[in-house]
């Protein structure tokens, strides 16, 4: 009977109270909640806009996903929204890439610090192709829910970019 009690006490007391582990707190959740959005920017960011995976687009944009580019260019909504975004960006440059630098993340939200670069050989908007090789910054202000963007909103440094090509002038120092 004690041989009996010896096994069985043990294992009642683990059922009951666990190994001694405690749960993980809402704290150490949250953290690994934001280091997986921070992953997500930087899987998609390779994927879909340095190497073009259009068919991925699903993966990491929810369906109901939009882009705030105003007042550059209007609203971008849904999976069409944000391949237009794509193919036009390799339209207008051709060896587009983007080079991620900073994530700050809290929450639900990533902002992102990032260097587009290309070679402009297609139409920029209103601008027809220079042929003139541009790098210029952008901040991004993600909303990533259940893995996915929902929510994006873009300010680059457009006055940059257009010094770049020539279309602007360049102040004197």
């Amino acid at each position: 009977m004690r041989n009996l009690l010896a096994v069985l006490f043990p294992a009642a007391t683990l059922a009951l109270f666990g190994c001694g582990a405690t749960p993980p707190s809402r704290a150490s959740r949250s953290a690994d909640a934001v280091e997986r959005n921070k992953a997500v920017v930087r899987e998609l960011t390779e994927v879909v806009w340095n190497r073009r995976g259009l068919d991925r687009v699903p993966d990491f944009y929810a369906p109901d996903f939009v882009a705030d580019y105003r007042p550059y260019s209007p609203l971008r909504e849904g999976h069409d929204g944000i391949r237009r975004m794509v193919e036009g960006a390799w339209m207008a440059f051709p060896d587009y890439h983007e080079e991620l630098h900073e994530l700050i993340a809290e929450g639900d939200r990533v902002v992102v610090h990032l260097t587009i670069s290309g070679t402009q050989n297609g139409q920029w908007g209103p601008l027809p192709p220079t042929g003139k090789r541009v790098q210029f910054e952008e901040i991004v202000i993600l909303q990533i829910r259940d893995g996915k963007v929902r929510r994006q909103r873009g300010i680059p440094d457009n006055l940059n970019a257009l010094r770049q090509l020539g279309v602007m002038p360049t102040p004197r120092s």
